[in-house]
């Protein structure tokens, strides 16, 4: 079901099972009766929220840096890399691996991600920085600066017995077969699967989407604005999910700025 009530019950009041909101890049809220789950969040996490950072660029870090330096004591599940980053800046609760936090268990696995420039991508992304060579040099310098860790893969176990899985940008062409072969058998059936689509990945994505068996597929938009703001071409994401439905695959778009709540 989808809602966007004017004023969110958080905590024990909490009426529905989850409601999930795409606020916008990579960061996605879940609320539940318990405390808030914060992916990669934008803004700066309250204390009693529970991060999960899935990556080390700037856009998944810097406001969990921030809540650090204010004082704020997150609890933050990350690898351990990013948690050192983090523990520089000030103090948290961190934990990495498998977790358990306010009745949920969190798992997390590592990744490959697409090669940052490779083939026709290359030629985009230079030319990007070529026209917008101020823009180029800060992004690098953020980037430079974040801790190195390979991007996460993310389950959450609910008290329930029902499971959330984010694979973030982890299928496309070079997703190693094993890999996902490991991932589908030990996380498959999860209600919810959210998962993006690299660009240009579309064929391999709807190719291996439908091995995790989830019950729905929510495919996020966790690139576009990026992209638009480098200046390099994006794609839509319903064509793709129009395919993933004609293979038979509850799947939907979820869009920045939207709001699904499952009762």
């Amino acid at each position: 079901m989808i809602g966007s009530p004017a004023q969110s019950p958080v905590g024990a009041d909490f009426p529905w099972r989850l409601r999930i909101e795409h606020e916008g890049v990579v960061s996605i809220r879940l609320e539940r009766k318990g405390r808030n789950v914060r992916f990669d969040p934008l803004a700066p996490p309250q204390k009693d929220d529970i991060v999960i950072l899935t990556g080390t660029w700037p856009e998944h870090l810097e406001a969990t840096a921030e809540a650090v330096r204010n004082g704020v004591e997150p609890t933050v599940i990350a690898q351990e890399p990013v948690l050192e980053w983090l523990r520089t800046k000030g103090d948290l609760i961190g934990f990495s691996d498998v977790s358990e936090v306010d009745g949920l268990r969190i798992s997390m696995r590592s990744y490959t991600p697409l090669p940052f420039m490779e083939g026709a991508e290359a030629v985009r992304k230079v030319g990007s920085a070529l026209l917008r060579p101020d823009r180029a040099v800060r992004r690098l310098a953020k980037r430079a600066a974040m801790p190195r860790a390979e991007p996460q893969a993310v389950r959450i176990e609910f008290e329930d017995g029902s499971s959330l899985v984010h694979l973030g940008l982890s299928l496309h062409g070079g997703c190693p077969d094993a890999w996902l072969a490991e991932i589908s058998r030990e996380w498959e059936g999860a209600e919810w699967l959210m998962v993006g689509v690299d660009y240009g990945e579309e064929t391999p994505f709807l190719a291996q989407v439908g091995r995790m068996n989830a019950q729905r597929i929510l495919v996020v938009d966790l690139l576009g604005s990026i992209r638009r703001r480098l200046g390099l071409p994006t794609s839509l994401l319903t064509p793709v999910v129009d395919q993933a439905q004609d293979l038979g695959l509850e799947a939907y778009v979820f869009a920045t700025k939207v709001t699904l709540r499952f009762e």
